[in-house]
């Protein structure tokens, strides 16, 4: 069974993006980084022989179990902060599905320079906007990873399935490259690579 330290180390990739962009004030690819996790994890935890599962559920359910429970933000509206990001670069909410809905009609993603975190998950006064404190999410992302490490350590069925989908994970490694020239000659560069092989 993988430990808590090997689970660190398989996503250390993923950490180590979530501190450069916040370190390099790059937000909005932070962003993209953090509402991705939860789809990455919850994959994990799934068995590539059974049927395809709802992405919808998986999202929401790896999201309620594993972030910080809020009475402003479900896991439905982090899966529609999700949708409208990843899928259509937008912060309107889109509902489009019959499942996991959000009641905002907006998502506002505020910036760390120029708000505290005391503006993270509230509202504007008729309740349409979220207002999203993006280095509050990293934390709250960051430490439900390791709720989530901590969790798979007494659940054997899941821990299996993350051992079995762990090689495709996409990791940091040193990677070799023979490069024909444009002469015909080939040179070699070692270099690093991010892959999953």
């Amino acid at each position: 069974m993988r430990t808590i330290e090997q689970l660190r180390n398989d996503f250390a990739l993923y950490i180590e993006e979530i501190d450069g962009c916040e370190r390099a004030k790059c937000y909005w690819a932070l962003l993209h980084i953090l509402l991705a996790l939860p789809d990455v994890c919850a994959s994990l935890e799934t068995d590539p022989a059974s049927a395809k599962p709802n992405v919808g559920n998986r999202y929401v359910d790896w999201c309620a179990a594993y972030l910080p429970s809020s009475a402003a933000v479900s896991g439905s509206d982090r899966y529609q902060m999700r949708n409208a990001l990843l899928h259509s670069g937008s912060t309107t909410a889109q509902n489009l599905g019959k499942t996991h809905h959000t009641n905002y009609v907006h998502f506002s993603y505020v910036d760390p320079e120029t708000f505290d975190v005391s503006a993270h998950d509230t509202t504007n006064p008729n309740r349409t906007i979220l207002n999203v404190h993006v280095a509050a999410m990293a934390a709250e992302t960051k430490q439900a990873l390791e709720s989530w490490f901590n969790a798979l350590q007494s659940d054997s069925s899941k821990m299996f399935s993350v051992e079995q989908n762990i090689g495709r994970l996409t990791r940091r490694q040193p990677k070799r490259i023979v490069v024909t020239q444009s002469d015909g000659s080939q040179v070699e560069k070692i270099g690093w690579t991010r892959s999953s092989t």
